[in-house]
């Protein structure tokens, strides 16, 4: 299988052990897609700092990738962390973490697109790959 990375991420997922060839390409919407379904699948990925600061300062840039991704059959966004530590403040926003959780809520609900919490880097590449390969499966890509 493969997976195509934004050619703009700058610590793109490897994907190590998972089974699959990375290509560095840039994509129009999404950090991760599957080749030939460029405008039918994306995955957005977030470290834990960037999701706080489109919490806070760049909610109406965020709001606009979003709304891009709305069209897509499959789509989603992953955290690199966990829930223990957003409640642990583990980040570097000043924002509080009921702020932090409750974003992540009102993006899954109120803009239907659903968040995961992928716990560290690693996990988070794993959870993606799995999510990729189902939706590669669904929507039958060839690569």
């Amino acid at each position: 299988m493969q997976i195509i990375a934004d050619s703009r991420e700058q610590r793109p997922w490897t994907f190590e052990n998972q089974g699959v060839e990375v290509i560095r390409a840039k994509l129009d919407s999404g950090d991760y897609s599957i080749p030939g379904l460029e405008s039918r699948v994306a995955i957005e990925r977030k470290s834990l700092d960037d999701w706080c600061g489109s919490v806070l300062h760049d909610r109406a840039r965020f709001y606009r990738e979003l709304d891009r991704l709305r069209g897509f059959e499959f789509r989603c966004v992953i955290i690199e962390a966990s829930v223990r530590e957003i409640v642990a403040g583990r980040y570097t926003s000043q924002a509080v973490p009921a702020t932090v959780l409750g974003f992540i809520a009102e993006v899954t609900v109120s803009q239907s697109v659903p968040v995961y919490l992928g716990g560290t880097r690693a996990e988070s590449q794993i959870l993606a790959c799995a999510l990729l390969k189902a939706a590669r499966k669904k929507l039958g890509a060839r690569a």
